[in-house]
């Protein structure tokens, strides 16, 4: 995978998020995705819901019923369907936020389609845990980023706030791009480069 296009897509996420307006680091902490102000037109549905209002079957529509989610497009309207069967909400947003990653990334499917979702996968993981936000919220707080760090701030389940975690570990840290900083102000107000409970 190249290492490039991932950091592409994580930074196609923070620029989204920056997009937002958001004024606090806990507007991340239940963020619905599915008001997120978009390029595009995109319009959300269960799979339930959609095929109560196609009158298509669910099996006839979705025969790779593992999927938690899909997105497809249809004359110029983007449509993201989700399994309202996972009851863990914060995994049906990271779902939400990896079909947006499809979206706003220009997948199309095709031979190239574990690429594109690794790198939905980045976008989402970044949509819902921005690599600097977390780095700078684990510096402030005086703690290593952790699992209970990632799922007590940001909407992760806990499959996805190990999976981050483990990826930020094992990454290098790197000065932040130019979106990464609009973000931290956004979300912290300013950046002190101290500790908490240092002004």
């Amino acid at each position: 995978m190249r290492r490039a296009a991932i950091r592409q897509s994580e930074l196609c996420a923070v620029d989204l998020l920056c997009r937002q307006g958001f004024a606090s680091i806990f507007d991340l902490g239940r963020p619905q995705i599915d008001r997120f102000r978009l390029p595009v037109t995109v319009q959300f549905d269960s799979y339930a819901g959609f095929c109560k209002s196609t009158g298509a079957s669910r099996a006839s529509l979705f025969p790779h019923s593992g999927a938690d989610g899909l997105s497809v497009r249809h004359n110029g309207i983007y449509l993201v369907l989700y399994d309202e069967r996972v009851e863990s909400e914060r995994r049906r947003a990271f779902t939400l936020a990896h079909e947006i990653g499809h979206i706003l990334l220009g997948h199309a499917g095709g031979e190239d389609a574990a690429i594109e979702e690794r790198e939905a996968n980045a976008f989402a993981a970044s949509l819902l845990a921005p690599a600097a936000a977390v780095r700078y919220l684990a510096h402030r707080e005086g703690c290593e980023v952790s699992e209970e760090l990632l799922t007590s701030f940001f909407f992760l389940s806990r499959e996805a706030a190990q999976n981050r975690a483990r990826e930020l570990a094992h990454r290098a840290k790197r000065p932040p791009a130019a979106a990464e900083i609009t973000l931290l102000l956004q979300l912290f107000g300013r950046l002190d480069g101290g500790q908490k409970g240092t002004p």
